[in-house]
């Protein structure tokens, strides 16, 4: 997935996604020949205690929120309500567009863009700015005071064109997302092997490895989300195998993962305290498909999720 090097806004729009039925004028503006497609229902986040701890992680003191908000009137933990991303996937020339849906000041954010170095163009009537890194050009276009899209340039360019035709996401995309989003606040869909996606992109050459791994090539299909509920984050996953034998052996993998997780658990000292939350992992295949459920209590995943938790800082050591 590219790195669309918008300064401040690009950045926030895909923080927030660290954050579900989707808003269909945005998922009309996805592209046709998406093979990832995830999104975020950031107002109903907010309601929930694990939502208003993930914004609560954007400091208030933020020098760079901070100034970002004064220079453009865009607070993204009050502004934004939804987000969708999309992605061809692919190893290489991937296209990615990210679509925000919130409150923007067309007038504040242009002049915030064009002082970091954004140029502007028009594009069927719409302005676009564009930036260029190295050899890529990405784009950002206010298609109206609520709907932002960003990415690359053609990837800009087409939605536009889709809005303005009125284009529908084809029948096939539009019922996965929506039988998907409608259940979580946080949800992805991918449609191929991880390995079409990640590998390379990973660091560990062990894990780039693994992408390549028979057993994951026979994923044809992975969707899932996170529900913030009152006391659980709940956690829902189905894969897609290629034959019942596959999915069978996708569950194997999963708890031998998980079994190898608990084993290391007493040696990691920053490892939350009581049960852990693999304890209530629910694994079954049904045909070839592989489903996963797990609820984690809320304030345990805080503790795991909190800065330096799991990995305390080291006194120095003090040389005579």
């Amino acid at each position: 997935m590219h790195k669309i090097q918008y300064p401040v806004l690009a950045g926030l729009l895909l923080a927030a996604a660290a954050y579900g039925a989707v808003d269909s004028s945005l998922l009309n503006l996805v592209m046709p020949d998406a093979k990832i497609v995830s999104g975020v229902h950031v107002d109903r986040s907010k309601t929930s205690p694990f939502g208003r701890y993930v914004l609560s992680q954007m400091q208030t003191n933020d020098e760079g929120l901070q100034k970002f908000i004064e220079q453009t009137g865009f607070d993204p933990r009050r502004d934004l309500s939804e987000i969708l991303i999309s992605s061809t996937g692919g190893q290489t020339h991937a296209r990615t567009l990210i679509v925000g849906r919130g409150t923007f000041d067309r007038t504040r954010i242009a002049s915030m863009a064009k002082r970091s170095g954004a140029t502007l163009l028009s594009y069927h009537g719409v302005e676009i700015l564009q930036r260029k890194e190295g050899d890529m050009e990405g784009g950002l276009a206010l298609l109206d005071g609520s709907t932002a899209v960003l990415g690359d340039l053609e990837s800009v360019r087409a939605a536009i064109d889709r809005r303005q035709n009125g284009a529908a996401a084809p029948n096939a995309l539009t019922d996965k997302v929506r039988k998907v989003s409608a259940d979580n606040d946080v949800w992805f869909i991918t449609l191929g092997p991880p390995s079409e996606f990640l590998n390379g992109k990973i660091a560990d050459p062990n894990l780039n490895g693994a992408m390549q791994g028979t057993m994951l090539q026979s994923v044809q299909e992975a969707s899932g989300g996170l529900r913030f509920g009152a006391v659980n984050v709940s956690l829902q996953a189905e894969v897609v195998a290629r034959s019942e034998k596959d999915a069978s052996a996708l569950v194997d993998v999963v708890r031998f993962l998980a079994g190898m997780v608990q084993l290391n658990r007493p040696a990691d000292p920053g490892a939350p305290k009581g049960p852990s939350l693999l304890d209530n992992m629910q694994l079954s295949a049904e045909s070839n498909v592989m489903k996963l459920s797990l609820a984690m209590p809320e304030d345990q995943l805080e503790k795991l999720l909190a800065p330096g938790a799991r990995h305390p800082r080291k006194a120095a050591a003090v040389r005579p």
